[in-house]
């Protein structure tokens, strides 16, 4: 932990120096761009009338001194931005090494209390998983990371697959870090796989489409002619006509183009960073499958970055339409809005079937950037092993990701094959529901391709379905025990339906009295036994753990234990075989003075 530490304040600190050096420039180029400036207004007065030819070239030498400082100023200030994100990145992660990662984004939009398990195993959220280890700089990315954890793969060589990427990317922490600063760079608030989405349903066209290069430069000449004439000549008829014929074609398409600016236009942000995006991943020498496979699918049609620029380059001479008098000017004289939209158009054509391959590509890319930065941060967890086969679960020093290190108590757990229920019993606070927890976040996790926080663990790759957090919803007029009953049902029912999970449960049938819950809760477990379930419960219910004495081969009892000594609580969080033989309500009511 100290060497990563010390390597991210290492980043830092250069960081923050090439940002001093990159500030310095900038103070001189703002000098040389006024002084440029001033120049160019006052020397011609003052030079021309000694000598013309000397005066002219010292005020075209001004001219291009002062656009070349602003274009130099841009660049260096891009570059500066670039080594401040580096910077904020690296101190980002000196904060989340100590468990402070607050500052990284929740993913409150995909809490979703139906799903399976992302709501009880706190994915999202406040204190989340998601906000533990995001690290996205894209929505697309942020959404794919998203769909990873909420749809996590079931297939082992997929897994597999997937570990070597995250492996791979694990090692390269500058490429991470370069990939993430420039996608910090124009930061956007859509789906860019939406907008390719949308992008490649459309189709544009321009009436005089099949014969406009043709067109396009004959009308560059009339221009070019008619202005000559009216200098020369003082006759601007030839003009007038020009001028006329180019806005008839310019208003003859003028929805055309409308069409494509609105699809297209306004996208200069966007496309910036998926160039700056695309030259990182296409300049990565990965040698893993899925990375070298990824890599190769991009550049089978050319660089997505160089077609991505050009793109860029329409959009931002399209933009000039913005610019009243501008715009009018240039669409009078040069078809200007009628030639970006051509531009598009071929552009657009060239490229449509390409969409799909660039969106998925910087969006897995983003999330992976994610996985292997969290694998890079704990390089004391473990990569999963998988097996095929009867379902069971083996782990070592098994613990929960969220919980800080000084404080985290890790477990060995072993779920055989054998066995298809195991409850779980123990005091309030000793550590059952988070130990639930703990199982189903590593199993997420692995599935993913991340590591788990284990020393190892090896398990048969499942959906994990729990029912930890039931809400009742006064909306539905639905109670809480009824809310509870339809989690168990749809259980269930996707059980019958031939679907291979892994079941948590946390406190059976808690809405109803105790005799109620006992024979519900017993009856469900013989239907989850003779359903084949592999299901861990956590109960308060004692009496639940004799179902282990007529089931003694597929029922299993494990619990944690607290002792009370001198009027004071311990807990060891150790999950041990056997039933609990502590219960603590009654002295923790006694010892807030609730009851006597």
């Amino acid at each position: 932990m100290s060497d990563i530490l010390s390597l991210y304040q290492r980043y830092a600190n250069n960081a923050v120096l090439k940002v001093k050096k990159l500030a310095k420039h900038l103070q001189i180029l703002s000098l040389v761009r006024l002084v440029a400036f001033l120049c160019m207004l006052v020397l011609p007065f003052v030079l021309i009338p000694i000598n013309s030819y000397v005066g002219i070239a010292v005020s075209l030498f001004m001219l291009v001194l002062f656009l070349f400082s602003v274009k130099r100023y841009q660049k260096i200030q891009l570059a500066k931005k670039f080594e401040e994100n580096v910077e904020q990145i690296n101190k980002n992660e000196i904060d989340a090494l100590e468990h402070q990662f607050s500052v990284f984004d929740q993913g409150d939009e995909f809490i979703d209390p139906g799903h399976i398990n992302s709501y009880d195993l706190d994915i999202f959220g406040k204190g989340s998983l998601f906000q533990f280890l995001n690290r996205t700089v894209t929505i697309s990315g942020k959404k794919f990371l998203a769909e990873t954890f909420l749809n996590p793969l079931a297939d082992k060589s997929k897994i597999i697959k997937r570990q070597g990427f995250v492996k791979e990317l694990t090692q390269e922490v500058e490429w991470r870090q370069s990939f993430m600063a420039q996608g910090m760079l124009f930061a956007g608030k859509e789906d860019e796989r939406e907008i390719f989405k949308n992008w490649a349903e459309q189709s544009f066209q321009i009436k005089p489409f099949r014969f406009f290069v043709p067109l396009k430069y004959f009308l560059y000449l009339l221009s070019l002619v008619s202005v000559l004439f009216w200098i020369f000549y003082g006759n601007s008829a030839l003009f007038i006509i020009s001028a006329l014929l180019q806005t008839g074609f310019w208003m003859l398409n003028k929805s055309n183009i409308q069409n494509a600016y609105s699809h297209f236009g306004k996208s200069e942000q966007m496309l910036g960073q998926y160039e700056k995006l695309f030259v990182n991943i296409e300049n990565a020498k990965w040698r893993d499958k899925e990375g070298a496979s990824l890599i190769a699918s991009l550049k089978n049609d050319g660089n997505p970055s160089y077609e991505i620029s050009r793109l860029r380059a329409i959009v931002s001479a399209f933009e000039n339409r913005n610019n009243l008098l501008l715009g009018v000017l240039l669409n009078v004289l040069f078809l200007w809005d009628l030639n970006s939209t051509y531009r598009l158009v071929k552009w657009h054509n060239r490229n449509r079937e390409k969409y799909s391959r660039w969106a998925h590509a910087i969006a897995f890319t983003d999330a992976s950037v994610s996985l292997a930065n969290f694998a890079f941060n704990h390089p004391e967890y473990a990569y999963p092993k998988f097996h095929e086969g009867e379902f069971s679960i083996r782990a070592s020093r098994l613990g929960h990701p969220l919980i800080h290190p000084g404080k985290r108590v890790d477990n060995d757990f072993d779920f055989v094959p054998q066995t298809a229920v195991m409850i779980v019993t123990g005091a309030n606070m000793a550590g059952k529901s988070t130990f639930l927890r703990t199982l189903g976040v590593n199993m997420v996790l692995g599935a993913c391709g991340a590591p788990v926080c284990a020393r190892s663990m090896s398990y048969k790759p499942v959906e994990v379905f729990s029912n930890m957090r039931t809400t009742d919803s006064l909306f539905d007029d639905e109670s809480y025990f009824f809310a509870e009953l339809k989690r168990i049902k749809a259980i269930l029912d996707e059980m019958d339906k031939g679907r291979e999970l892994f079941i948590i449960l946390d406190e059976l049938l808690k809405g109803t009295n105790s005799v109620d819950k006992l024979n519900g809760s017993q009856k469900l477990v013989r239907r989850l036994i003779t359903q084949k379930a592999k299901v861990i419960i956590a109960t308060h219910d004692l009496k639940l753990t004799d179902m282990e004495k007529n089931y003694p081969e597929v029922i299993r009892n494990m619990c944690f234990e607290i002792e009370i000594i001198n009027n004071e609580m311990f807990f060891d969080y150790r999950l041990r075989n056997g039933v609990t033989s502590v219960m603590n309500a009654t002295f923790l009511m006694k010892k807030m003075r609730i009851i006597n």
